[in-house]
């Protein structure tokens, strides 16, 4: 097989995120200039497992942080393995890196958090990111269509689109639910939707902001730090794990964050969508 910008370019616009679709593709183009610099014209099954193997040696003398080397080596196998008819099976050796610890806020700090917003705006997003574990640009594209679809008590079931176009059911309370259709009852399409531009969602940066502003002016009153440093969108989704992973759901946390194979669950599970949604269920009673 050869790798192009043309093969690159149909493979990532399979990708929705467009941070994440930016990511692989400058990572999959790194791969494919060595290539070209090393004149190696062809990947085939027999010559793959070498190839890697270079390639991960090439990374390494680059003196690049470990992270970034294995971000790059998982982007590759990932591509090859999905988009490719070629397998890398071999165990992909990753290089050993600091363990760190994910930034979150405690229930009682997210409850101190809601105390302060003005905005509902600021509220309910706040809500939702910690009661799902959503990615934000996930929260900001549910329409006001979607909550339509609830069970029998009331609880929205939403199919959200992730990463590498896979699907995943996550669950909103009933009550979270029904504030969301009273906030979006003006609305056009989407249930966060821009004031500026008719019929389109709040974007990921407006929302860093509004946290931004929203966690400086907590810090000044509570006098600590702690918001300005932990009230971000990605770390909503982390304190809804950690308080998942105490009550020894880790099975669950990995299909309601919508992961792959990734180090944060540890446990590849397959999971029946109706195990999920009452997990889920017994789940938002120990969240806000």
């Amino acid at each position: 097989m050869i790798i192009t910008d043309e093969t690159i370019t149909k493979y990532v616009k399979g990708i929705t995120n467009i941070n994440t679709r930016k990511t692989y593709r400058l990572s999959l183009s790194k791969f494919s200039n060595y290539l070209q610099d090393n004149n190696i014209h062809e990947i085939n099954q027999e010559n793959i497992n070498q190839v890697i193997h270079d390639y991960k040696a090439y990374l390494n003398n680059k003196n690049l942080k470990a992270i970034t080397i294995n971000q790059h080596l998982i982007i590759l196998k990932t591509f090859i393995n999905e988009y490719t008819q070629l397998s890398y099976d071999k165990d992909l050796k990753l290089l050993k890196t600091d363990k760190r610890k994910p930034n979150y806020l405690t229930t009682q700090q997210i409850q101190i958090a809601l105390s302060y917003t003005e905005d509902k705006t600021d509220e309910l997003i706040i809500k939702l990111l910690t009661s799902t574990g959503l990615r934000i640009h996930e929260a900001l594209n549910i329409t006001k269509k979607q909550l339509e679809n609830t069970d029998e008590t009331g609880n929205a079931i939403i199919t959200i689109i992730g990463k590498n176009t896979k699907r995943r059911l996550i669950i909103i309370p009933n009550k979270l639910t029904r504030q969301l259709r009273k906030y979006s009852k003006e609305h056009k399409k989407y249930i966060f939707e821009s004031n500026r531009k008719e019929s389109e969602p709040l974007t990921s940066r407006s929302i860093q902001r509004r946290f931004k502003r929203l966690a400086a002016k907590i810090d000044k009153e509570e006098n600590t730090t702690i918001y300005s440093e932990n009230l971000k969108p990605h770390n909503l989704r982390h304190s809804f794990a950690i308080q998942a992973l105490k009550n020894n759901e880790i099975n669950y946390v990995k299909e309601f964050l919508g992961h792959e194979n990734i180090a944060t669950t540890q446990i590849y599970t397959n999971l029946k969508e109706k195990d999920v949604m009452e997990r889920f269920k017994k789940l938002e009673n120990n969240l806000i």
